[in-house]
């Protein structure tokens, strides 16, 4: 029962990875037609320089950042509050968490050390949250979050979507160029959602995710 189960949740990640990649021909297909009728909406003046240049400098780095770091700490950031449980919605707090303190503090480490730092303190915040965050409240906002599901997967991959506007700008801005580009994104997110509902586990949208990424590292690899 167990093996069936296990390969019933794989046969779903490889389908929900080909419908993924199905959408994004289609949008690519919708967006160039776009393209064509407004010529303003000029993608080329924007691009991820900041991978370029890591891809540039480290290859192992930007192979860590892209299949590893961003697919399970960005899945602990959005698809935790989908279909949680108590561990899932401690991890989308403590993940939170971090990124506010990432966002205010700088450290001076090598980049190794700073991956491995970020997961230690993001075990410690977790523990912490464990143990001051009364199980009961927990569990009335994990019903909330049941009841709105549909809402929550739609707002968390609009929020997905639009964080990664930082992928091409310095300071956050919203154009139609920019909502054109990070489209994909939340499509993607979307997906990942689903998933996260259909297999019920976090550790099933990290490795969409992370197989989603893969398309960009084999993509930028290339040039």
């Amino acid at each position: 029962m167990i093996k069936n189960i296990s390969l019933s949740k794989v046969r779903n990640l490889l389908l929900f990875y080909l419908r993924l990649f199905g959408l994004y021909m289609l949008f690519f297909i919708c967006a160039n037609f776009v393209q064509r009728i407004f010529p303003d909406l000029d993608i080329t003046k924007y691009s991820q320089d900041y991978l370029q240049e890591i891809f540039k400098n480290n290859r192992l780095k930007a192979f860590l950042a892209i299949i590893i770091f961003a697919p399970v700490i960005e899945e602990l950031m959005f698809r935790t509050l989908i279909k949680p449980k108590i561990s899932g919605l401690l991890l989308f707090l403590s993940s939170w968490t971090l990124f506010i303190i990432g966002s205010l503090f700088s450290l001076g480490f090598a980049w190794y050390y700073q991956y491995i730092l970020t997961f230690i303190v993001l075990y410690g915040i977790f523990f912490i949250y464990k143990n001051i965050l009364p199980e009961i409240q927990l569990e009335k906002v994990i019903c909330f979050l049941n009841r709105h599901q549909s809402v929550v997967l739609q707002v968390t991959s609009l929020i997905f979507g639009f964080i990664h506007i930082s992928n091409y700008v310095d300071s956050f801005q919203i154009n139609s160029t920019l909502v054109l580009l990070i489209t994909p994104r939340i499509i993607a997110g979307h997906m990942f959602g689903q998933l996260k509902i259909k297999n019920d586990h976090i550790i099933w949208s990290i490795l969409l995710h992370a197989l989603n990424n893969g398309i960009v590292f084999l993509i930028i690899s290339s040039k």
